[in-house]
Formats: C-alpha cells, sequence, structure tokens
C-alpha cells in the first residue's frame, strides 16, 4: 500500500492544512484564498516548492480579527 506524499506531511505537521483542506473549511472561492494570501489577510507557508500550507489556528484567529474589524 502507497501513502500519499500529502498525508505524510498533514501527518507530521500538526495544526497545518494545505489549501484544499481551507477551502472545505471557509466556504470561498480559490481565488479569494489566493487574494486573501496575497495581501496578508492570512498567514500561510509554502512547502517543498508550490505546495502552499496554513496554520489552521493562526488562520481562523486572522479570520476572526478582521470580522471584528469589519463593523
Amino acid at each position: 500500500m502507497r501513502i500519499k506524499p500529502q498525508t505524510i506531511a498533514t501527518a507530521n505537521t500538526p495544526g497545518f492544512i494545505d489549501e484544499k483542506e481551507m477551502l472545505r473549511r471557509i466556504p470561498v472561492c480559490r481565488r479569494t484564498l489566493k487574494h486573501w494570501r496575497d495581501n496578508g489577510t492570512l498567514p500561510w507557508i509554502s512547502a517543498k516548492g508550490r505546495r502552499i500550507l496554513f496554520h489552521w489556528p493562526s488562520c481562523e484567529a486572522a479570520l476572526l480579527r478582521a470580522q471584528r474589524n469589519a463593523e
């Protein structure tokens, strides 16, 4: 049985999720997520080249801050 590389990376990095999982948790389009990455709304890291990872607790806190500041 072969294990997918992203399964290994997710298991070794607790709290980090990939873009696909982020889009499942936050119902926005991919372009909006990229815009939030580019303008610094959401913290992210680039792992192994093109792979983007998000630290979910940090992203959740950033979204809550943005929600409170939007009033």
